[in-house]
């Protein structure tokens, strides 16, 4: 199989996985745990292959064992991300957990634009390939998992002096930017001096003024 047709395959699974895991959260009401563990599980999935993408890309940079770690690290982070349901709401309690008059501090949108930033820092900076990689895993698992959230109840921006809500994230948007979020992060990865392509048939290039 072609390395054009394996991504291709992947978007389709990634897309599958986000309209099925929204259904099935919609339509399964009860029990309370079902519905969570669906909701959870497909953060976690969705998490997983935003990173399997843009990590099997720059493989090349990196050890086998650090490339696993990776990928399940932007698993494991998109899924854990909801347990501070479950420490705002001091209670191991899922109706307490889901039933806040906030959101949690781990939904605030702003730690994934911080994420963005140190990830644009450090790649500017050139510093060591592999803490690139971190950062951006750490980036998409916030972000995957935020902008889920947000087709419900928009982005939320919590600083000093700040406390804003967009408006929800229309749901093709939402598709759009699941499928578009490894292709950006790998496109300015590729603006760091040094990285070697895979065998994918999609190459990404340095930006160049013309």
């Amino acid at each position: 199989m072609s390395p054009t047709i394996l991504l291709l395959l992947k978007h389709i699974v990634l897309l599958i996985v986000c309209i099925a895991g929204d259904k099935l959260s919609v339509a399964i009401q009860k029990p309370h745990i079902l519905k969570a563990v669906i909701d959870n599980v497909t953060h976690a999935w969705i998490g997983l292959m935003v990173t399997e993408i843009v990590v099997r890309n720059f493989q090349d940079q990196i050890g086998r064992n650090e490339k696993y770690a990776l990928i399940a690290t932007g698993c494991v982070i998109s899924s854990l991300i909801d347990l501070d349901h479950f420490i705002e709401a001091k209670s191991l309690s899922l109706h307490d957990a889901t039933n806040l008059t906030e959101r949690p501090f781990l939904h605030n949108s702003s730690i994934f634009l911080i994420l963005l930033i140190s990830m644009i820092g450090a790649i500017a900076s050139k510093v060591q390939y592999s803490m690139s990689l971190w950062l951006t895993v750490n980036f998409i698992a916030f972000f995957t998992h935020q902008l889920r959230d947000a087709i419900r109840r928009g982005f939320w921006f919590r600083a000093p002096y700040l406390n804003y809500s967009t408006a929800p994230v229309i749901y093709w948007v939402y598709l759009a930017l699941t499928q578009l979020c490894p292709h950006a992060t790998i496109q300015l990865l590729s603006m760091q001096k040094g990285r070697t392509t895979d065998d994918y048939s999609v190459k990404y290039k340095y930006l160049e003024v013309v």
